[in-house]
């Protein structure tokens, strides 16, 4: 690809002015700890995707309540731990 691809030119979507086409695409990670809450890993892994301005990142699929998901170790957000662990992720990569 050259640099004149459009992958590599600035696109509106919504409200948001991207930089560029690539787009990190919702992956479930298994991260979380055993109470579905994010920790450090999700804090660097969504730092090191938002690194360049301009990028978008779709989060993983995120349970909204235990009866939600049957997985371990994938995040939950309803508990006032598990919001507070996605509003950590959020402030990271703003």
């Amino acid at each position: 690809m050259t640099a004149a691809s459009k992958l590599f030119q600035p696109i509106r979507v919504g409200r948001m002015n991207l930089k560029h086409r690539i787009v990190l695409s919702p992956m479930t990670r298994f991260r979380a700890n055993k109470d579905h809450v994010h920790g450090d890993l999700a804090l660097e892994f969504y730092t090191q995707r938002a690194s360049t301005p301009g990028t978008l990142l779709i989060t993983e699929a995120t349970a909204i309540h235990p009866h939600a998901a049957g997985m371990p170790n994938i995040p939950f957000i309803y508990t006032d731990e598990q919001i507070n662990a996605w509003k950590r992720v959020r402030s990271c990569v703003l």
